[in-house]
């Protein structure tokens, strides 16, 4: 929207000149009517009639909608010139100004109109000039003036018209330039404000249309634009979500999605974090073709960052001419991008925080489960064996403590688990890494299962002898939670290998013939609290031991991912840094 401002500045210029002429007019026929000798009625009416014009003309003009006071100077500067010539032609007396007088009126005449008149000052300056000489040389020439001070006259009344047209001229120019750009300054940072206003207070979609639509209405562009990055054809892009157009028909083009790499100068500068001023006449090759196609003269934009990655820009389009954009609307852009990166940020903290809400009511309620059914057995069998000890068998003593040490070894896993997750996500958990023999460690958690989750299901070990740089205390705390996966979800073959993998790397693998995970749910294993349903018959589990085991291995700089198997043997990957001299001299002798 352009500014109302500089028409609005003209037209109170001219305003207040033509309410200068209907106060002044009168006074000074006031002033002529009380000091001046009149030779009759006729010589009275005379007098009065060109003021009284003059002063009706100054107040139809002054009250005008779109008052214009150049032809009022004009008609005041035509009367006071012929009155003065009649005057001296005659040798009459039709006013009280002497000639100084009339000339000064002339000359503020002259300047008054040259100002006035809008467009072409100086063509108007240079001929009001010629009219004041004219009228010098007319006037001293009926006077009988010397001719030497008629051309005096003359020069100082071309030089002072034009002279000092020019320079009210461009006081008055730049003057209303600054009420311009105070104005344009003023709507843009009202616009910024009602874009701050409509992302605080709506939290939908109609948020970002209602920011655009502000900073939009503050300026002169064409269009105006928030778009998101998403992936387009494999490769990154953006779609407009928020936009809004004057007599732009946005169906009919082109750009509500598209690909980054057909606007490489635009998306260059976006990923750089700088403003992207696009002039499509600079432009070549398809970019060109591209803008062309949807008749876009210039464009400027600015990125949307969230936490440091870039999530989309906001930017004006002009259709209509070639311009250079202010530096007051760059910055409005970039003020309204915080404030839509900051928006964004608040719908994924508010996103997270719904997510996190769910994931602690799914945790609560597999935690209550699993620590229920333990407690349950524990306590339940505890009882009994207080209860009716003298009464039981020492066979069925064992047996029922045998039960007990198995439920507890489970329950101790489980709240292993949710202490290192808890640790970890504040930061408390800290790795010792040292040299570990990956074999014996698998031996051991081997041996700890064998005891506290007695299968009929095959459970082997092959590999060579490896060292890895890691703790050792996470490393069984890994493979117990892929064992017992194994156990409970894969088939009757479970086999554990360890060897030296690629590079500095060592690896463990724990494969299985069961049926693996369904492909939906291999993206989605790893993250905590997700748990199968493949598997209705089993016992639900928390859901934690995967994603722990994951966030150990990288805390260790390895990794752990899961393979499926063409031929049936499905398995988990763990890698591990190798044990080197280098590292192995990092391990404090003791004490």
């Amino acid at each position: 929207m352009k500014s109302s401002a500089p028409l609005a500045a003209q037209q109170r210029f001219h305003r207040y000149v033509a309410v200068l002429f209907a106060t002044t007019v009168p006074l000074v026929a006031l002033v002529e009517l009380l000091t001046t000798t009149y030779g009759g009625a006729d010589d009275f009416l005379a007098r009065l009639v060109g003021p009284l014009v003059l002063m009706t003309w100054a107040v139809i003009v002054a009250r005008s909608d779109e008052p214009n006071a150049a032809p009022l100077v004009l008609g005041a500067m035509a009367y006071t010139g012929a009155m003065t010539i009649l005057e001296s032609f005659f040798g009459i007396e039709l006013t009280s100004f002497d000639f100084a007088t009339s000339f000064g009126l002339m000359m503020l005449y002259a300047v008054l109109a040259g100002t006035l008149a809008m467009g072409r000052r100086l063509a108007w300056a240079g001929g009001l000039a010629v009219f004041v000489a004219a009228w010098v040389i007319t006037t001293g020439l009926f006077d009988g003036d010397p001719v030497n001070s008629i051309g005096i006259r003359v020069l100082v009344a071309i030089a002072g018209v034009v002279f000092t047209t020019g320079l009210v001229a461009e006081l008055y120019d730049q003057l209303t330039a600054a009420i311009a750009v105070y104005d344009s300054s003023r709507r843009l940072q009202n616009a910024v404000a009602r874009c701050s206003e409509a992302l605080l207070v709506h939290s939908d979609a109609f948020a970002l249309h209602e920011a655009v639509r502000a900073i939009f209405e503050a300026t002169d562009s064409d269009y105006a634009y928030i778009d998101r990055t998403v992936e387009v054809e494999g490769g990154p892009g953006w779609e407009i979500v928020a936009s809004a157009s004057r007599g732009i028909e946005e169906s009919a083009h082109g750009w509500q999605t598209g690909r980054y790499e057909a606007i490489p100068t635009a998306y260059d500068a976006l990923l750089e974090g700088k403003a992207a001023v696009v002039d499509v006449t600079s432009l070549t090759g398809r970019e060109r073709d591209l803008y062309a196609e949807d008749d876009i003269v210039s464009e400027i934009c600015v990125p949307i960052f969230v936490d440091g990655v870039f999530r989309g820009s906001i930017g004006f389009v002009e259709y209509s001419e070639e311009r250079k954009w202010s530096e007051d609307e760059v910055q409005t852009l970039w003020r309204a991008a915080d404030m839509v990166g900051a928006y964004w940020r608040r719908h994924d903290d508010a996103e997270a925080l719904r997510t996190s809400n769910e994931s602690k009511d799914r945790l609560l309620a597999s935690v209550s489960h699993e620590i229920r059914t333990p407690l349950t057995a524990i306590v339940g069998l505890s009882e009994e064996i207080v209860a009716n000890r003298d009464g039981m068998t020492p066979g069925e003593l064992d047996e029922l403590s045998g039960i007990i040490a198995v439920q507890s070894r489970e329950l101790a896993e489980l709240v292993e688990d949710l202490l290192v997750a808890s640790r970890a996500d504040f930061g408390n958990l800290s790795i010792r890494p040292e040299p570990v023999e990956l074999g014996e460690q698998v031996e051991r958690v081997l041996e700890g299962l064998r005891e506290s989750n007695p299968t009929n299901k095959r459970i082997t070990c092959t590999g060579d002898p490896v060292r890895a740089w890691a703790d050792p205390l996470r490393v069984r705390q890994i493979m117990r939670n892929l064992v017992t996966n194994a156990i409970k979800y894969g088939g009757d073959q479970v086999v554990v290998a360890v060897r030296r993998d690629a590079g500095d790397m060592v690896k463990v693998v724990v494969s299985d013939n069961g049926p693996g995970v369904p492909d939906p749910e291999t993206g989605l294993i790893f993250e905590r609290y997700y748990r199968s349903a493949q598997f209705p018959t089993q016992p639900g589990s928390v859901g934690i031991g995967l994603a722990v085991s994951r966030q150990l291995a990288e805390m260790m700089e390895g990794t752990l991912d899961y393979v499926p198997g063409a031929d049936g043997n499905h398995r988990f990957e763990l890698t591990l840094p190798v044990a080197t001299s280098n590292s192995e001299a990092l391990v404090p002798e003791p004490a």
